[in-house]
C-alpha cells in the first residue's frame, strides 16, 4: 500500500510532467498560424486533476472524496436548467 507522502510525490511529478508537455507542444506547434492556447488543455488538466484527486484517494486505501457519477448535472461546464415536466 502507497504511503500519502508517496501518492502525493507522485501527483506533484505527475503535474509537473503534465505542465512541460503543455509548454512543449504550445513551444513545438508546426502551425503559427493557429497557434496553441493553454485553455487548449483544459480538459487534459481536469482530467489530471480527477487522476491525482479522487482516483488516486488517500494513502491508506479509504477514498473520502465523492466521486462524480457519469452524466452528473454539475460535470464540466454544462449543467442542465430544463425543469423537470409536471406529472
Amino acid at each position: 500500500m502507497a504511503s500519502k507522502e508517496e501518492c502525493d510525490q507522485y501527483a506533484a511529478e505527475l503535474t509537473r510532467r503534465f505542465d512541460e508537455l503543455v509548454q512543449w507542444a504550445m513551444t513545438n506547434w508546426p502551425k503559427p498560424e493557429t497557434p496553441l492556447l493553454s485553455s487548449d488543455f483544459g480538459e487534459g488538466r481536469r482530467e489530471i486533476g480527477q487522476i491525482v484527486g479522487p482516483k488516486l484517494g488517500d494513502a491508506d486505501g479509504n477514498d473520502t472524496l465523492p466521486r462524480p457519477a457519469f452524466g452528473d448535472d454539475d460535470d464540466g461546464q454544462y449543467r442542465n436548467v430544463t425543469p423537470m415536466p409536471w406529472p
